[in-house]
């Protein structure tokens, strides 16, 4: 996949900032749409989907439009990955901004270079995938399935409720198999960098709620202190 074949949809209600957000994107070859509200943003979804969504939470009097946004998002059924950027940076922000399936939380005011290492990073995986070996990704755990080309995994033949960059870190737990120990290295390595080590563990909660939304006594994914997490059975 080429940068110009990769839509990403911005969402932004100061213009200034909306404007360097376009152009430094757009100098990287992607191919952008500009939002100044969701209202907009939604109407534009609703003829075709982008790849990628970069949206600020607060949109004009909206305090939590681009939460709203990402809700809205999740209504298509369809892995769409949302980067949010915000002066808003408690805890209680950012685990909701991953809830709803932000594949990041940025904070402003933003680094352009950082954020467009994080769009080229997640293109990678997306493209990788597409092209990857199937009998290489297939699951060693029982009631497990992966489908790699639409970032599905299946827990007893239902959908799990996740974003791609989850799927890319549960895969690493599929392909290894039950009682290996998957790193916290590893973890972030299978999402190209677009997962900060000190998010995993939010992104892991998340995995494993969306297991306990299929099965409510869910107790597979351990903590193994200072190295990572392994997928067993065992006594906590």
């Amino acid at each position: 996949m080429q940068n110009t074949e990769y839509r990403i949809a911005i969402i932004e209600d100061d213009p200034i900032q909306l404007e360097s957000l376009v152009t430094a994107l757009e100098q990287q070859g992607f191919v952008i749409e500009a939002f100044s509200d969701r209202e907009s943003a939604e109407k534009a979804f609703a003829e075709k989907l982008p790849n990628l969504v970069i949206s600020d939470i607060i949109l004009g009097s909206e305090m939590d439009g681009g939460f709203d946004l990402a809700k809205h998002l999740l209504s298509y059924n369809q892995p769409i990955p949302i980067i949010f950027l915000s002066e808003r940076q408690s805890e209680f922000d950012i685990y909701t901004g991953h809830a709803l399936g932000a594949i990041d939380y940025l904070p402003k005011p933003i680094s352009l270079n950082v954020l467009i290492v994080k769009v080229k990073n997640l293109l990678r995986i997306t493209s990788s995938n597409s092209s990857a070996e199937q009998d290489d990704e297939k699951s060693k755990i029982a009631e497990l399935e992966l489908a790699p080309d639409q970032f599905r995994a299946y827990w007893h033949d239902k959908a799990l409720d996740l974003t791609a960059t989850e799927f890319e870190m549960l895969k690493q737990f599929a392909i290894a198999g039950e009682g290996s120990v998957i790193t916290y290295d590893a973890l972030q390595k299978s999402t190209q960098g677009v997962v900060e080590r000190n998010t995993i563990n939010t992104h892991i909660c998340r995995i494993r709620n969306a297991f306990k939304k299929i099965t409510p006594e869910f107790n597979l994914i351990h903590n193994e202190y200072g190295r990572g997490y392994s997928w067993q059975n065992k006594e906590e």
